[in-house]
């Protein structure tokens, strides 16, 4: 007689429960690994999209401001600096609170001090991208 083990077989055997709980336990660990690494990915997404906005928005102000009238040139570059700009904090926000949600979980993520600091900074430079397109 051969001693198989098939998946799905209920064991009541007390190691074997054992292994059991276990393998469950790492499971969910990586599930919220990768739930965590998923989280930040998106909050990158959201950096990429806003930076992509201030960009086409210093584009649309300095080309279509030597094409067409200066105030709509300079009207939809700042719209555009102001879009990307909401875009940096809407994703902050969603990053702190998928983060905070996690770390009841005993998950721990990047710093979300650091990242605040990061969309800060991507705050001010979407500011101080819409003063220069105002001033020209």
């Amino acid at each position: 007689m051969t001693d198989e083990r098939h998946l799905g077989d209920d064991d009541d055997e007390p190691d074997s429960r054992g292994d059991k709980n276990d393998l469950a336990e790492q499971r969910t660990g990586w599930a919220q690994e990768r739930t965590l690494l998923a989280k930040e990915r998106t909050f990158a997404a959201w950096i990429r999209t806003g930076l992509a906005a201030f960009a086409v928005g210093f584009g649309v102000a300095e080309l279509l401001g030597e094409v067409g009238p200066p105030w709509l040139a300079s009207s939809i570059g700042v719209a555009l600096i102001s879009a990307g700009g909401a875009i940096v904090v809407i994703g902050f926000t969603n990053y702190r609170r998928a983060l905070d949600r996690l770390e009841e979980h005993g998950v721990r993520g990047l710093p979300v001090w650091a990242m605040g600091i990061l969309a800060f900074v991507l705050v001010l430079v979407a500011a101080a991208g819409v003063a220069l397109v105002v001033s020209r």
